[in-house]
């Protein structure tokens, strides 16, 4: 009997360790900015190898920074509007958009035990590239899970990215490899992903861009994939004089916005605007 117990409180933790950082695309969306009375405009938004795009702008008088939103690679962009509207509220405006596969974007086949593709850093470079030929503002590049790790990863050495908003990134892509291992966790990695171009780690060692005046990195202490000291090595890492790092306490998500929303939104709106 207590065999089975133990098996049973094993199995469970995997299953939920495991759906808690795979990938759950969603095409339809089931809140959309009319069901919340935002204004926005729909973009469809190409990419270099011929996929398309859906993306959500929201526009503010109040700021000339651009908030650039990337996503965990769960359900979709329709998902997120509550944080949306709070950073609209504090004066940014904000693009989201939706990955390859996910919501109105192109169809992409997606197997949900691949923790992310290749083709998603093609897609925030896609958006950004259409932020920076569009507006004249600032871009801030922000992002959590795989989402962080885009950001980071293509935003650092890319010219009028002016700050960096990283929610638990992916760090290491070989430690990663690992740690799957040991937890026991399905998951896959797309071939040659692990790679220079891909780490977070590595990334933040390079000359950043002269345009680049700030990196916030967010974490749940938690968190079973990246520790606090995993984190702090990649703060450590960062080739930047302003970079500061928060714990939220007790969390273990990808996406630490769900543990304390107030919190959340008040560091990441005095982090932009010390920019």
């Amino acid at each position: 009997m207590r065999c089975r117990l133990l098996f049973f409180i094993v199995a469970t933790h995997l299953f939920v360790t495991i759906h808690a950082i795979a990938l759950n695309p969603s095409k339809e969306y089931r809140v959309t900015p009319h069901d919340t009375r935002m204004a926005f405009e729909e973009i469809k938004i190409s990419t270099r190898d011929g996929a398309v795009l859906n993306a959500w702008y929201f526009p503010s008088k109040m700021s000339e920074q651009l908030m650039v939103i990337s996503h965990d690679g769960v359900g979709n962009m329709g998902e997120y509007l509550e944080r949306v509207k709070i950073l609209i509220n504090y004066g940014f405006s904000v693009i989201t958009y939706d990955y390859r596969g996910y919501g109105q974007s192109s169809d992409f086949g997606i197997n949900k035990l691949q923790y992310v593709y290749k083709e998603f850093f093609t897609d925030f470079e896609a958006v950004v590239e259409y932020c920076s030929t569009r507006f004249q503002g600032e871009i801030i590049a922000y992002g959590w899970g795989i989402g962080g790790g885009i950001s980071i990863t293509r935003g650092f050495d890319r010219m009028g990215i002016t700050g960096i908003i990283c929610d638990d990134p992916f760090i290491d892509f070989t430690m990663l490899k690992a740690k799957f291992k040991e937890i026991q966790a399905v998951m896959k990695l797309p071939d040659g992903i692990v790679h220079a171009d891909y780490n977070s780690i590595d990334a933040v060692r390079k000359k950043p861009a002269t345009s680049l005046r700030g990196v916030l990195y967010l974490h749940g202490d938690s968190n079973y994939l990246f520790s606090y000291d995993d984190m702090q090595r990649l703060l450590d890492a960062t080739n930047l004089g302003n970079k500061e790092l928060v714990k939220f306490k007790d969390s273990q998500h990808m996406d630490n916005f769900k543990v304390n929303e107030s919190f959340y939104a008040r560091k990441i709106y005095a982090f932009v605007v010390n920019l």
